[in-house]
């Protein structure tokens, strides 16, 4: 009958130090896929690795030791497969996790512009013709001082003066061309800035 080895005791907290270890590397994957982690725990991943073979290079004498040993190795052989399949479809884009997350996202995305779009359209319902109006020239006059600006042309324009010019040429452009409204837009010629009226039929 072949002699079954003493039991070492240090070598129980070390095995169970491995069980301990690769439940937490399962954890802190499993909060990396789900993405409540950014980075994947790579460094802890390789300590888990190193101590399984150092463990690889003590003898085992003990068979209810060997046992437990043997079963860990496997178990962290099943880990393994586990941890780089889910790696390969997170790098590949089919994680049904990130997958679902990304649904979560998109769908809050456009819950926030309708949101936008929703606040935008009460505000401008809230003004008057005339506030619009002149919330439109007070947006295209500064779009053309800061153009001016970064072309090296003086800014030191009067808003009322721009916008009774600007007025008068909607009414001249309307007048001409039959249309229902008067777009402006700021262009850069020749290394000047420079106003543009655009006519536009409803």
């Amino acid at each position: 009958m072949a002699r079954v080895g003493k039991e070492n005791r240090a070598l129980n907290s070390r095995l169970d130090e491995l069980e301990r270890r690769m439940f937490v590397l399962k954890l802190q994957y499993e909060k990396y896929f789900s993405g409540l982690e950014r980075k994947e725990p790579i460094r802890e991943r390789d300590e888990v690795r190193r101590f399984l073979h150092d463990l690889m290079q003590e003898p085992i004498t003990n068979g209810r030791q060997r046992f437990k040993f043997q079963n860990l190795r496997a178990r962290f052989t099943s880990l393994e497969m586990y941890l780089t399949r889910n790696l390969v479809m997170i790098e590949r884009g089919t994680h049904p996790k990130m997958k679902f997350r990304a649904s979560v996202k998109e769908r809050q995305r456009k819950e926030a512009e309708s949101h936008r779009a929703k606040m935008a359209a009460r505000r401008a319902r809230a003004l008057t013709p005339a506030e619009r109006e002149d919330r439109a020239y007070a947006k295209i006059f500064e779009s053309y001082m800061d153009a001016r600006k970064q072309c090296g042309q003086s800014t030191s324009m009067d808003y009322e003066a721009v916008k009774s010019t600007l007025k008068k040429q909607v009414r001249m452009i309307k007048s001409r061309y039959r249309c229902d409204t008067v777009k402006f837009r700021v262009t850069v010629e020749d290394g000047k800035a420079r106003l543009k009226a655009v006519p536009k039929r409803s």
